[in-house]
């Protein structure tokens, strides 16, 4: 009897995630759907991409989504700032933290500098950190996996397992 129940619980949630055959929804898939419905974006687009997706080439990838151009695509990296890892005493979640997920187009290129630079700016300037006190860098995979409960090339801002900051770059909103 349970065996049915658990076939019949996944083939409605198949249903309800759109999800081709050979796809099973896992816990990944539910937190990032319940997230962007918890804020309420029910204009949410979802699409399953085939297994080739990342080797194309962006005109490709935006043509699959429906994109209006490859200047719609993003990419979410998480950061380190290990000058933080070195010394955790100095972490601040929102104006030094030691992970931080930055959105940004696929097209762009991350200045860290910059990157720095604006996270500085949120303190005011008599309690500014030194440029001397970040050293920004793409996180490591197990971190990757243990802070945002995604694999590699599946990362999203939705739903992630610990809360991090999340950076926008400017260049997107525009787009929007």
């Amino acid at each position: 009897m349970t065996e049915v129940l658990e076939a019949r619980v996944a083939a409605l949630e198949a249903k309800r995630f759109q999800c081709p055959k050979e796809i099973t929804v896992d816990d990944s898939m539910r937190r990032a759907r319940e997230h962007v419905e918890d804020l309420g974006f029910y204009s949410a687009n979802w699409k399953w991409v085939p297994e080739p997706y990342y080797k194309w080439e962006l005109e490709r990838r935006a043509k699959l989504l429906g994109a209006a151009s490859t200047q719609m695509l993003c990419k979410p990296l998480l950061l380190e700032n290990k000058k933080v890892s070195d010394k955790p005493e100095t972490e601040d979640p929102k104006t030094n933290p030691r992970f931080m997920l930055v959105v940004l187009q696929y097209e762009a290129e991350l200045d860290v500098k910059k990157l720095a630079t604006s996270i500085r700016k949120l303190r005011p300037v008599a309690e500014r950190l030194d440029e001397s006190q970040f050293d920004l860098r793409v996180a490591d995979p197990s971190d990757n996996d243990r802070i945002t409960g995604y694999e590699f090339n599946s990362v999203t801002p939705f739903g992630l397992k610990e809360q991090v900051p999340i950076i926008l770059s400017s260049a997107i909103a525009p787009l929007g």
